[in-house]
């Protein structure tokens, strides 16, 4: 367990310093992995390692030996936290050799699997494979961030599916613009300088006239109501579909 941090002095740990993916699997429990590629001229060779993922509330701990002598632990199944949402992970690296420790470098916010940075920031709609149980796909939502389409991992190759296959396509994104416009619509909070509630509201304008200048539940339904259906004609989802159906 960490003793009281001391964290004046502490440098950022990058992205590409800690890339985490997580094993094949179909277990409930996910494990991750995680290579390093820190310059170890920067911290002393008995500085701890330590890994934490959380999510929401929960949170899980592994050691990862120190600098000089890096040692993974065995079993790094996320098994104590809710998994009903993206995994992040946070990276300490921290000296232990006086009373307190002292907090050399952190990093925070990683994820598992984030592929190329610049083409995951210009996306609208990130989408990850993740552990979902019988669930096929969820929306996950968390204030002040970017909406991302969680595809259960058992599903094989889901997300390319995603990406180009129309039956997946046509069954669920129109669904997952509704949830994402509803979402920003009735949390007030969310719509105030998000710079993400203004791409989905832009995106949103290209389908319908801008969204009413109103608070009343029944306008603002029936313009997603012609968000959806206007996004789905564009698209050709119906025909798409039923030209799907008939090839089975």
């Amino acid at each position: 367990m960490l003793r009281t941090l001391n964290y004046t002095g502490r440098s950022e740990i990058k992205k590409k310093d800690a890339l985490f993916s997580f094993s094949d699997g179909n277990s409930s429990n996910p494990e991750f992995n995680v290579a390093f590629n820190f310059n170890l001229d920067d911290y002393p060779e008995n500085a701890s390692i330590y890994v934490e993922a959380y999510h929401k509330e929960t949170r899980q701990r592994f050691e990862f030996g120190t600098i000089g002598n890096l040692r993974p632990p065995s079993n790094r199944r996320l098994d104590q936290l809710d998994l009903t949402g993206p995994t992040l992970f946070r990276v300490l690296i921290v000296d232990e050799t006086g009373r307190h420790g002292l907090l050399l470098a952190s990093g925070d916010q990683f994820r598992a699997d984030e592929g190329d940075e610049e083409e995951r920031k210009s996306s609208l709609l990130a989408i990850r494979s993740y552990p979902l149980g019988q669930l096929p796909w969820k929306v996950e939502l968390t204030s002040g961030s970017a909406p991302e389409l969680l595809l259960n991992s058992q599903i094989p190759g889901a997300v390319e599916k995603m990406k180009s296959d129309s039956v997946f396509q046509g069954l669920i994104l129109p669904a997952v613009l509704r949830e994402i416009l509803t979402f920003y619509l009735w949390n007030d909070e969310e719509r105030e300088d998000n710079e993400h509630c203004e791409k989905w509201m832009s995106f949103a304008s290209m389908f319908a006239a801008d969204r009413p200048d109103s608070a009343d539940p029944i306008e603002l339904l029936e313009w997603v109501d012609e968000v959806v259906r206007e996004f789905s004609e564009n698209f050709h989802f119906g025909d798409l579909l039923s030209e799907a159906k008939q090839d089975v």
